[in-house]
Order: C-alpha cells, then sequence, then structure tokens
C-alpha cells in the first residue's frame, strides 16, 4: 500500500473529476488503502439521501471493494492522540475524522490523498499528494 484517500477523494471519484478518475486508474488497486473511518463517512452520506445513494452506491462499492480496507487500529488511535495533542497546543485544531484519517496515514507511512491539502499541512509529517482536477 502507499495512498490512504480521505472522504473528499471518494467523493470526487463519485462525482467522476477527471484528476481523481485518471489517478486511480494509473495506480495499481493494492497500492490504495481506504480506512473504515471514510467507508463510515460515505455510507452516512449514503443514508441521508436514499435516492442519491441509489445511483451512486453502484460507482462506489466496486472501488470499495477493489482497494484495502483498513481497520482502525490501536496504533492509528496513538498516532490520532499525539496529532490532537499538538495540534491543541498549537492551537490549529482540525475535525476529529479528519484527525483519525491523519493518524492512520502516519502511523501506517501512507500517502494521504486529500483535496483539503490546507487543513492537514498542520498534521506535521503527514505525506499529501490531491488528485483533484479544477
Amino acid at each position: 500500500m502507499r495512498y490512504l484517500l480521505d472522504t473528499c477523494i471518494l467523493s470526487q471519484f463519485m462525482r467522476g473529476n477527471p484528476g481523481v478518475l485518471k489517478q486511480l486508474k494509473n495506480t495499481p488497486p493494492e497500492w490504495i488503502a481506504v480506512s473504515t473511518v471514510t467507508c463510515m463517512e460515505v455510507e452516512y452520506g449514503l443514508r441521508l439521501n436514499p435516492q442519491r445513494a441509489a445511483k451512486l452506491r453502484p460507482v462506489i462499492e466496486p472501488l470499495l471493494d477493489a482497494v484495502h480496507i483498513l481497520p482502525y487500529s490501536r496504533e492509528d488511535a496513538d498516532a490520532t492522540a499525539a496529532i490532537r495533542a499538538i495540534l491543541k497546543q498549537s492551537g490549529m485544531p482540525i475535525g476529529p475524522y479528519d484527525m483519525m484519517l491523519a493518524g492512520c496515514a502516519k502511523h501506517r507511512g501512507l500517502v494521504f490523498v486529500t483535496d483539503n491539502t490546507e487543513e492537514f499541512r498542520r498534521v506535521d509529517g503527514l505525506l499529501l499528494e490531491n488528485w483533484v482536477s479544477r
């Protein structure tokens, strides 16, 4: 595995963003991971709008079936706690799920793929890429 995808990247995938589609097409599925935290966020979004879910579930499920799904581990939680403490002390917190995803990526040495690089730059040592086309 090399990459951990943020929830916003999966959203852009479902919207057909050309940059995200190109990167996913050119990246072997075994290099890509999605956290169970992101799976929860995607599922929550789908459950909020059943009509939209009927259209999007057939798009997202094959991707989730093709990549690694990473359970959020105790070691991920420890890395998240360290990130949370540092960001709180510096007065630059980020959202709780974002911290969990950053902790997972950092602990596992994965590049975190997000369209929210401004927020995640606050996490020292987190490797970032943005695959979204503008």
